[in-house]
């Protein structure tokens, strides 16, 4: 369901973020990256790109266009040594009977000729990432183990320049100084922690290009735009609604209210110019014009909150658990919330708080609600609702349905939490600018 977030199989969790790919791990955990996998299954996969590229453009040339096959079978492999995710095989399935069929099928198939173009970009990319390591890691490391043994050589008192087999290695620099050996010997691992972190950043976009050219386009990505459409169509479908909810209403109540009064100032006319007692057509005008600017309040508040108009965000949303209390539920409420909200923002994240609300008082059976409300310094703001309630929620229900809708019009999105038996936990969260 779109903007339901559910960590993907497979996929490291940390908090509520997911980490399924080296650049999502890169952006997590700059500082403690390598306490992680991510370097090292980085590093393996750039390591063998080489050699998977040096073997396909000697092996499989003779196959023309169909070169790439083979080789999209091994890099959706190999993919998932950095990305978590399903990756799946972007061939059309094969109906063809006999090789010339099935030729003629993978001749046709975009896939193949993507793979093949995945082949040929591979080759110089390649020898980029064999430069890559060699630079940031092999020289580093070098550099590491010479002045580690030079630094062993000095301190044994051993004249490093008799030491030819030491001291003609690559990265050696040759010094009596032991310390300045020790120095040497830092600064090439600070060298390799930083290669470490390029390498990761290197496997993010040999991931990013691999999968573009030799899978189906991201699922989460896929799905999201499947999710959007949907949602678009529920919205405008629920806004074709709530205008004719808004015709029928005014027609049917307001209209007629207003009518009434036209007709009863006529008869209140008619009977003064009679010299009859008009008190009671004066009371009847007076409760039909009440009863109009009733109706058309609760028309208006359908439209606009009242507590919006009058209030900001944080005093609605309190006197929405408020509401809750007089309903005899236990509310709880702890709200941060700047009061200069943008508009559309305040207005869709009323709405749909007011629906949880209303959800838990009507299906959760619930004894105690809590509501908690607070805008991040990114700009995000995050708004909870958590009730003790049966709990199974469904995200597909018609009224998370439209909240869920409502909060991705802004931009965000909507995280239920809801087993069976409770409690039933629901954020939304919704990017702006205060």
């Amino acid at each position: 369901m779109g903007g339901v977030r559910n960590p993907g199989r497979g996929a490291e969790t940390t908090g509520r973020a997911t980490i399924a790919t080296p650049g999502a791990a890169l952006r997590r955990h700059p500082l403690r990256l390598l306490v992680t996998s991510w370097p090292w299954r980085s590093l393996a996969y750039l390591a063998m790109t080489p050699a998977v590229s040096m073997m396909w453009a000697l092996t499989c040339w003779p196959l023309l266009a169909l070169a790439g096959l083979p080789l999209g079978h091994v890099e959706r492999w190999r993919l998932r040594w950095v990305d978590l995710r399903p990756v799946p095989n972007p061939h059309t399935s094969d109906a063809s009977t006999g090789f010339a069929a099935w030729t003629r099928q993978r001749a046709r198939d975009r896939a193949t000729w993507t793979e093949l173009l995945h082949g040929v970009v591979l080759v110089p990319l390649s020898l980029l990432i064999f430069a890559l390591l060699s630079v940031v890691l092999l020289a580093p490391a070098a550099t590491i183990a010479t002045s580690i043994a030079l630094f062993v050589i000095l301190v044994l008192g051993i004249d490093p320049t008799a030491v030819t087999t030491v001291s003609d290695l690559p990265g050696s620099t040759v010094t009596e100084n032991p310390l300045a050996q020790l120095s040497f010997a830092a600064l090439g691992a600070v060298i390799m922690i930083l290669g470490l972190h390029l390498v990761t950043l290197a496997a993010e976009g040999q991931r990013h290009l691999t999968r573009l050219l030799i899978s189906e386009p991201d699922n989460d990505h896929t799905e999201r735009l499947h999710d959007l459409t949907r949602s678009r169509a529920r919205i405008t479908t629920a806004f074709d609604d709530e205008r004719r909810r808004i015709e029928r209403d005014l027609h049917d109540g307001v209209q007629q209210r207003l009518t009434s009064v036209v007709m009863t100032l006529g008869a209140l006319r008619y009977q003064h110019d009679r010299g009859a007692d008009i008190i009671p057509l004066i009371d009847q005008a007076r409760a039909d014009a009440q009863h109009a600017i009733d109706e058309l309040r609760d028309v208006v508040h359908g439209i606009y909150p009242a507590a919006l108009r009058e209030h900001d965000l944080a005093d609605a949303l309190d006197e929405l658990a408020a509401r809750a209390e007089a309903a005899g539920l236990r509310a709880s409420v702890h709200i941060d919330l700047p009061d200069d909200l943008p508009d559309e923002v305040a207005v869709g994240i009323y709405f749909a708080a007011s629906e949880l609300f209303t959800n838990v008082a009507k299906h959760a059976q619930a004894t105690a609600v809590l509501l908690l409300a607070q805008h991040k310094p990114d700009g995000t703001t995050y708004v909870t609702v958590e009730d003790d309630g049966r709990g199974g929620a469904r995200p597909d229900g018609t009224g998370l349905l439209g909240i869920i809708d409502r909060i991705e019009t802004l931009g965000g999105q909507v995280a239920i939490a809801s087993p069976i038996g409770g409690p039933t936990r629901i954020t939304l969260e919704v990017p702006c600018a205060s």
